[in-house]
């Protein structure tokens, strides 16, 4: 387990996953948006499936999943309540990753060797070394 502190006044804990299962992505352009931008809602995921959490937007030049908590719906119609990026990474077996942040079966992350790049990666190809 790695902890940072923030200027001094919160302490975040980040743990490290390496990775078990190969892995591409399956997007050549990941879906990006920004607070306050409008989607449309399209679907739901699964709640009882490996996704559970995901809605399927489009924006006016994209589609793709983004996570429900950062979205306030209307209908079909949605608002975006933060930045969001969906790049992920493509996984090599051994690689160990430094999770930032956890959401809907995936982490926010990077690569122990290459901490400025960031992107997501699935929980199920991945496992916990600290």
């Amino acid at each position: 387990m790695i902890e940072k502190v923030e200027a001094g006044l919160e302490r975040i804990i980040m743990r490290r996953y390496r990775v078990t299962k190969s892995r591409r992505s399956e997007f050549e352009n990941p879906v990006s948006v920004i607070k306050g931008e409008s989607v449309i809602c399209l679907e739901e995921s699964n709640p009882d499936g490996d996704w559970a959490g995901w809605v399927l937007c489009k924006m006016s030049d994209n589609e793709g999943w983004i996570p429900y908590q950062i979205i306030e719906r209307e209908g079909s119609k949605g608002i975006v309540l933060e930045d969001y990026c969906a790049i992920e990474f493509d996984l090599e077996i051994g690689e160990v990753l430094i999770m930032e942040k956890e959401l809907n079966g995936w982490i926010w992350c990077y690569k122990e060797d290459s901490p400025d790049l960031k992107a997501w990666a699935p929980l199920n190809c991945i496992e916990l070394i600290n």
